[in-house]
């Protein structure tokens, strides 16, 4: 398996695809025991696959990416905005706030920094934020999302471990609160130092804070509910991804009315570039997995 390892570690600094330098290393352990056939190969790719599990890792994605086109995202940005508008360095903190509302939507940290790197990125480069110093919260803020159900990793972990989902998403809370609050005084201190100034003097109004969640509370009441769902045993994980499609279209459509068909389509086609890389990379997995195994 060292070899496995190496050859992994080297593609990687190579700048190989992530999904490809797995396969590859993977490949490279059937290549250097001889007792293995490489039939087991194939088969592993195709069963890491066909789990009913990770089906809920396709419909979340999904389910994201629609909120995040139908205007729910939008609100979540509003309300962090309001939350942290008199904090030092306030998008950056608004990026730790919106990650921790968007674990409970989207599940996918990798969705989230590429919606937060596309939304909040100019925004800080304009108010005068370096493109590092931005890059780096954007992208570590998104590792809230791998803690707050419904994560990704916690649907994978939980399907691979035969763990309870449901016990995960509970446990998942906690932790994802309290990265939050690490991270934004982080933020806080680094930005206090860079001379990044807050945009509003004083706190949110009360008022301001109760317009902004009662925006939201369709995005908000979305973790709770599947907490409820799949931990009570209402729903399976997979059903609750069903779910969650139904209800991001059922907000977007009649709540919001902000979904048409033009949305709708670039919906469908941003979620299948999304759910190809994520099921490449969890085939090839398991050719990697068994070596290690």
């Amino acid at each position: 398996m060292g070899v496995a390892t190496i050859v992994f570690i080297m593609f990687l600094l190579l700048g190989m695809p992530v999904a490809f330098a797995i396969g590859i290393s993977g490949l490279a352990f059937f290549m250097v025991t001889d007792s293995l056939p490489y039939t087991i190969v194939v088969q592993k790719v195709l069963a890491t696959t066909q789990s009913f599990t990770m089906l809920a890792i396709p419909l979340f994605i999904f389910a994201g990416n629609l909120m995040n086109n139908t205007g729910i995202t939008k609100r979540l940005m509003k309300l962090a905005d309001v939350l942290t508008g008199h904090m030092h360095g306030n998008i950056a903190q608004v990026s730790c706030v919106l990650s921790t509302l968007m674990g409970g939507v989207s599940g996918s940290a990798n969705a989230d920094a590429a919606m937060e790197s596309r939304i909040l990125g100019p925004e800080m480069i304009k108010r005068g934020y370096s493109k590092g110093w931005s890059a780096a919260i954007n992208g570590l803020s998104s590792l809230i999302v791998a803690t707050i159900p419904p994560s990704m990793g916690l649907i994978i972990y939980g399907s691979i471990g035969e763990v309870s989902i449901g016990r995960l998403f509970a446990g998942g809370l906690l932790p994802g609160f309290i990265m939050m609050i690490a991270l934004m005084v982080s933020v806080d201190i680094s930005a206090r130092k860079r001379k990044y100034l807050p945009d509003n003097p004083k706190h949110a109004s009360f008022a301001e804070v109760m317009k902004a969640l009662v925006d939201g509370i369709w995005a908000l009441l979305f973790p709770i509910l599947l907490i409820v769902f799949i931990r009570f045993g209402i729903m399976t994980p997979s059903e609750s991804g069903a779910f969650a499609a139904v209800y991001a279209i059922f907000v977007g459509a009649v709540i919001y009315k902000e979904l048409t068909w033009k949305v709708f389509y670039k919906t469908l086609k941003d979620s299948s570039k999304d759910i190809a890389v994520v099921t490449l990379i969890l085939a090839m997995s398991g050719v990697f997995g068994y070596g290690i195994v």
